[in-house]
């Protein structure tokens, strides 16, 4: 089993602000980045945001989102417009995307609901 290194501090700043909000539904959020500082990754809200590999992960995600590292930590990071890098095809997102809507929102990386 490969190991995957610690994720970047925004994910783990993410998972914390997740694990906080009193009114999301918890769930798990699986990044699955590529290139250059990728890695898989699991968002755990319902255990204080815990960011593990998403080889420790029980349960299955109620999002996996897919892409390359440095566009995704941009776009956690305000950097990037997501829709834009959505619809260019730049990210894939598979799974209960309400819910990433809300988790978006409550980061501040969307301004209006998907």
């Amino acid at each position: 089993m490969a190991r995957t290194p610690k994720a970047p501090p925004i994910f783990e700043r993410m998972g914390k602000t997740v694990a906080a909000h009193k009114t999301l539904n918890k769930g798990l959020i699986a990044l699955r980045l590529s290139g250059t500082g990728g890695g898989d990754y699991v968002i755990d809200s319902s255990h204080g945001g815990l960011i593990e590999s998403s080889e420790a992960a029980t349960q299955k995600p109620r999002v996996e989102i897919m892409g390359d590292a440095k566009r995704i930590q941009a776009i956690a990071e305000g950097k990037k417009d997501p829709r834009k890098q959505f619809l260019a095809g730049g990210i894939r997102v598979r799974g209960d995307l309400r819910y990433l809507s809300d988790v978006l929102l409550e980061l501040g990386i969307l301004t209006e609901p998907l």
